[in-house]
């Protein structure tokens, strides 16, 4: 860029974003951006200064507006006698700047930015995919993503660990080893990603975004247990002892305990939830406090929700388990909730005013379209507007 277009900065919302603050993303590519153009910084910090001062929102007004605006923050500001004398003449430079300031280096200003962004940034607002990371015995991570499907992701302790055909991560003994009893891996998916595993057991998991799964290589003879957060569903293998009985299976989250005999089930466990749930589809689970004296046996078509209390409760499955078959459902759920999900599925942060938090909505939406598809069914609702900054949804009335 040979000249600095302080018309095209003033339109261009993430600078607007940088110099207020309120976006962390471009606030980064500013602060990169001036490390390669130090002889800016001083023109950038002055128009910082004053877009701050202006309350501007980028796009908002025209720039005759704007000028219009700066006049007015000059007087106003010369009135309050915040202003010396050399202050007073490089907001006049500006404000004629503004003004003056053709369009000529408007092209060769957004090539080069255009030019200095990263190739592989996933696009705001997509889906989520299959992803996940895994960490091996020795604490080594496989980012899964970068595994073809049909591959041998590492062999440990007499385990083959292989990422199948249809992108699960497999588990299978090829030979006796001591340490798989005691060696653990663990399984995490971030914000915007999902993944399926099939346990050494054969038991299957499906991890929803935002959520870790850690288990043995090889589990022991009398019990199988699993350590959780955020929200997983289970299809429990059975496993029959040598005396006709069954190995049973724990989960295990935070604040709860879950003994499994053979099953289908769903828990939630994420840390900005009121409660940890347990849904049964199919078997039987008991549900136990860690922290009181109390349990629950749970039947298909229950869930059990743990706070401070046990207790237990009937639901509709097809929308506790909707995430599982690639749907939102909503159904009477409160907006914070809708939007929680929404944050986890299409990695964004969002904000929202209290007073409309216990807003109720009903609606259905597949995983797989973009985060456009919900916004504009909530807006259809007439209750609320949304808007998306950057990696930040924002409810307003």
């Amino acid at each position: 860029m040979n000249e600095l277009n302080l018309q095209a900065l003033l339109l261009d919302e993430s600078f607007v974003n940088y110099c207020k603050g309120t976006n962390k993303e471009d606030i980064e590519k500013w602060e990169k951006w001036l490390q390669k153009h130090p002889e800016h910084k001083a023109s950038i910090a002055e128009l910082q200064e004053t877009i701050v001062a202006m309350g501007h929102y980028a796009g908002e007004l025209s720039v005759q507006t704007n000028y219009d605006r700066l006049q007015s923050q000059i007087k106003k500001r010369a009135n309050q006698h915040r202003f010396t004398e050399i202050g007073m003449a490089v907001w006049l430079k500006i404000a004629a700047l503004l003004v003056a300031v053709g369009a000529i280096s408007l092209f060769l200003f957004k090539q080069q930015l255009a030019e200095e962004q990263p190739k592989n940034v996933q696009h705001i607002g997509a889906p989520g995919k299959d992803d996940a990371l895994l960490t091996l015995k020795d604490g080594s991570v496989v980012s899964l993503a970068d595994i073809k499907n049909g591959s041998v992701v590492a062999l440990q302790g007499g385990v083959e660990i292989q990422k199948n055909k249809d992108g699960e991560l497999v588990y299978k003994a090829v030979e006796q080893g001591e340490a798989a009893s005691t060696a653990v891996n663990k399984i995490t998916t971030n914000r915007g990603n999902q993944y399926q595993i099939i346990l050494p057991d054969g038991s299957k998991a499906f991890l929803n975004a935002n959520s870790t799964l850690t288990y043995p290589l090889k589990f022991s003879e009398n019990e199988r247990h699993v350590h959780m957060t955020g929200e997983v569903y289970f299809e429990i293998a059975k496993i029959e002892t040598g005396m006709g009985g069954r190995i049973p299976f724990y989960v295990e989250t935070a604040n709860q305990k879950i003994e499994v005999l053979g099953t289908h089930f769903n828990v939630n466990a994420y840390d900005d939830e009121p409660y940890t749930t347990t849904t049964l589809l199919e078997g039987v689970v008991r549900v136990s406090s860690k922290k009181r004296n109390e349990s629950v046996l749970l039947k298909p078509g229950q869930r059990a929700l743990l706070n401070e209390a046990l207790r237990v409760e009937n639901v509709d499955i097809s929308q506790e388990v909707a995430w599982i078959n690639g749907d939102f459902v909503f159904k009477g759920e409160e907006l914070v909730s809708l939007l929680r999900k929404v944050s986890r599925w299409y990695n964004v942060d969002v904000a929202c005013p209290e007073r409309l938090e216990k807003l109720k909505f009903d609606g259905m939406v597949s995983r797989s379209q973009p985060l456009s598809t919900i916004i504009d069914m909530l807006q259809t609702t007439g209750k609320v507007k949304l808007t998306l900054n950057g990696r930040r949804l924002i409810v307003i009335d």
